[in-house]
Parts: structure tokens; C-alpha cells; sequence
């Protein structure tokens, strides 16, 4: 009679139950006995929700206002209000009637919806009149509240109508008829109405549409480059190589054109005196030189590929001309009172103590258009403009008169933002004339 014997161990208990588990045991029938090992747990990942964003809607703040993103919805709040998630785009509603899906982001209006920074744009001008005309009480200055009646009641329409056409629309007509206003009403508001609202609420929150606003070159020995881009499509360019030649000198004005995505820029001119300067060689043909524009930090930076080879070849910076007081670009109001009936009548002054003056009048053959420069000074005393001009390339028009016979009144001042000229043509100390000029 045999018997196995199994080995013996000289080790601590805990020793012995850490060895068991990768040894073989002895049985009877000197089969091995297999531990299974056991299954160690698993922990599921865990998912992070984004924190929402709260963003705005405004022409003024619209409450009442439904919107939609990837993963959040909602009603806007008093304060205009709505959530987000960080790269999601949001789309506005007022019942069955809805806005195009923009970006959603802090601030939205009614131009990033129509991915434009032209606030004549036909649905900018659209969308703010249909707004402003279905505010409940009627005055969009302390707000815009949507009605639950046009909630239930609103029916789609196209906002890349001409004005005119939007206005006569029937679904239109029926959205701010049946609106729930507290006063009923059956037409919109006017479109001067609508976008001189629009633009006081883009000043009051401070909110940079684009590129718009005044420049002033930082980083060129050039003796003037300034570029004005209007809230409206239009720019006007001021350049003086210089003073005292010409050559590669004078203004531009024309439109423009800016790709949201892109930051590309393409310009046509309608008035072009300084040749081949300025922005008018960026088309849209293929192989046209390549204008990017964009804000950062503050600052207007125009990138330029001249060879359209997907490189910069040269990065010009603006700065921001300063708006206080007689600072900064005014477009004519008025003269006495009357509409000015030049296409262009523009005046910026520089915190160097430098101006230009800038006018354009097609219906005038006998007048020179174009552009001045020089510099001024004002008497604290008397409001009196001393002119001296530098480079003229506009002939009698502008300020020249003032300079040749100082015994000519000018005379400068600005109150609640609209800069008054008041005229002394004869020198006989009575004011003969007033043109008023407001902010562009």
C-alpha cells in the first residue's frame, strides 16, 4: 500500500492563505485542485455635465422669447436671459415662428443672427421692427415682453424679405395683429424708428459689431492711414504717404463686406482718389490679394496675403480713435435745420490735435470731393476753430476759406453728442449757418 504525500510548509497563517491561491493542491486521487481567482470589481466611468452658460437676447432684453440649443431649451427671463452649453448654437421662437440658428453666445442679436455687421441688412432691419412692434406696452426702451397671445398665435415667416415686402406680408400682418399688445396695432414700426433703437441698445452694452468703428494706424511711418468701417456696409479711408506730395494720397469710400467665419474682408470703392492705395485690390476673384480683419485685444489687425497663397505677408494694427468731446468721426446731420445733401460729409478729429475733412457730392460737378487734413485748436474762451491745413486734395471745399481769411467765424461745440459748427461767413459777427453732426 503507497501513499503520497503532499509538501510541507513552515510559513505564518497569512502567508499561508497568500500562497495557497497560486499553488497546486494534493488530493486523495492526486488530482490537481484548481482556485479560480476572484474577479476584481469595476468601476464605471463617470460622465461630467457642463456647467450652462447664461447668455442674452437683445434689441432691447427680450423676455418671453422661446429658444432651443443641443441639449437645453427654455423661455428667455425678464432680463432677456437664456442657458447654453459652451459651442452649441441656439435657435429663438415665438410659437411656429422661428429665428435662423445662430452661435450661441453672451450676447445675441438680432445681426449675429443674420450673420452680418450691416444694420441695414433687410433681416436685421426685419426681425428688430417685428420685435420692437410686438413689445406688449409698446415701448422697447424698458424692454421687450413677448405675449402669450403671440405665443400661440405667431406663424412663420421669411426674414430675408426686402423690408417693404416683410411689412405687407399676411403672416406677418396676422403675427402683430394678434400679438397681445396692450394697445392692438396692425403695421410695424418704421425702420428709422426700429434701427435707431437697435443702435442706441448696441452703444448702451457696449457691444463691438464686427470691425465697425474709427482706426488709426500704430505700426507705420505712413503720416496718416485712418479707416473707418460704418455700421451700415460702407468704410472711408484716409491716406498720406506724404504731406507734401499727391502721389499715393487721398480718400476712399466705398463698401465692404466681412466673412464671420473667415474674418475675410472684400471692398468695392464708389469714390477712389488715392490709386492704387487702400483696399482696392481685395475682390472676390480668384487669385485677388486677401484682406483678413479682426479685434483683438482692442485693437483692429489687418492681415494681408498679397498673393493669395494662404500666408500673411504683412500685419497692419489699429488703434481706436478716441470719442470724447470733439474727438472722434462725425457724419452731417443737418444744415439749418435741413437735410445736408451731400453723399458724403464727414469730419474726425485726432487727439494730436490733427483733423480731416472728407466730402463727397455727385449731384455737384462744380464742387471738389475728396479729402483734407490739417490741424486745429479751439479757443476755450470762444469756441472759435483755428485751422491750418496740411494736404488738400479736395480744392475750395472743406475748411480752406477759414484759413485764408481768419477774420471768418468757425466756431465748435457738443452737447448730448451732436457736434454744432456754427458758420461767421461775412465776418460780421452773426452766425450764418449750423450744421449739426452726430455720431456715426
Amino acid at each position: 500500500m503507497f501513499i503520497k504525500a503532499c509538501p510541507t510548509f513552515k510559513v505564518s497563517i497569512l502567508s499561508s492563505l497568500i500562497i495557497i491561491s497560486s499553488l497546486t493542491a494534493c488530493s486523495d486521487d492526486d488530482d490537481p485542485i484548481e482556485i479560480e481567482p476572484e474577479t476584481p470589481a469595476i468601476t464605471p466611468p463617470t460622465t461630467s455635465t457642463p456647467t450652462p452658460k447664461s447668455g442674452v437676447f437683445l434689441d432691447s432684453p427680450v423676455e418671453g422669447i422661446g429658444y432651443k440649443t443641443e441639449t437645453l431649451s427654455g423661455v428667455t427671463d425678464a432680463e432677456g436671459k437664456y442657458s447654453y452649453a459652451e459651442g452649441e448654437t441656439v435657435t429663438f421662437f415665438i410659437g411656429d415662428l422661428e429665428f435662423p440658428a445662430t452661435e450661441a453666445q453672451g450676447i445675441v442679436t438680432p445681426l449675429n443672427i443674420a450673420n452680418t455687421e450691416d444694420v441695414t441688412n433687410s433681416a436685421v432691419i426685419n426681425m428688430a421692427r417685428l420685435l420692437q412692434t410686438l413689445d406688449q406696452d409698446g415701448d422697447p426702451n424698458n424692454g421687450i415682453t413677448i405675449t402669450q397671445t403671440a405665443i400661440d398665435t405667431a406663424e412663420p415667416v421669411d426674414f430675408n424679405l426686402p423690408p417693404a415686402e416683410f411689412a405687407a406680408n399676411d403672416a406677418v400682418k396676422a403675427t402683430i395683429e394678434n400679438g397681445g399688445q396692450n394697445t392692438a396695432t396692425s403695421e410695424l414700426i418704421t425702420e428709422e424708428a426700429a434701427l435707431a433703437h437697435l443702435a442706441e441698445q448696441l452703444t448702451e452694452n457696449q457691444i463691438q459689431l464686427g470691425i465697425v468703428g474709427s482706426w488709426s494706424i500704430t505700426n507705420s511711418e505712413t503720416d496718416l492711414l485712418s479707416i473707418t468701417f460704418f455700421n451700415n456696409g460702407t468704410y472711408v479711408l484716409f491716406e498720406v504717404e506724404d504731406a507734401g506730395s499727391l502721389v499715393d494720397a487721398g480718400m476712399e469710400w466705398g463698401t465692404y463686406e466681412r466673412d464671420y467665419e473667415t474674418n475675410r474682408v472684400y471692398a468695392g470703392q464708389d469714390f477712389d482718389e488715392n490709386g492704387d492705395i487702400g483696399l482696392n485690390d481685395f475682390g472676390k476673384e480668384t487669385g485677388d490679394p486677401q484682406l483678413f480683419a479682426a479685434i483683438i485685444d482692442g485693437q483692429l489687425n489687418l492681415e494681408v496675403d498679397e498673393d493669395a497663397d494662404g500666408t500673411v505677408d504683412e500685419t497692419l494694427i489699429f488703434e481706436a480713435i478716441p470719442t470724447s468731446a470733439e474727438l472722434g468721426p462725425w457724419l452731417i446731420r443737418d444744415i439749418d435745420g435741413e437735410p445736408d445733401e451731400n453723399d458724403l460729409l464727414m469730419l474726425v478729429f485726432y487727439a494730436d490735435g490733427t483733423y480731416v475733412h472728407a466730402e463727397v457730392d455727385y449731384s455737384d460737378q462744380d464742387e471738389d470731393s475728396g479729402m483734407e487734413w490739417g490741424s486745429y485748436s479751439v479757443n476755450s474762451d470762444t469756441n472759435k476753430l483755428t485751422i491750418e491745413i496740411t494736404f488738400d486734395a479736395n480744392g475750395d471745399t472743406g475748411l480752406t476759406d477759414f484759413t485764408q481769411d481768419p477774420s471768418l467765424g468757425l466756431f465748435l461745440s457738443v452737447t448730448d453728442d451732436v457736434l454744432t459748427l456754427s458758420v461767421d461767413e461775412d465776418a460780421d459777427n452773426e452766425v450764418d449757418e449750423i450744421m449739426s453732426f452726430t455720431r456715426p
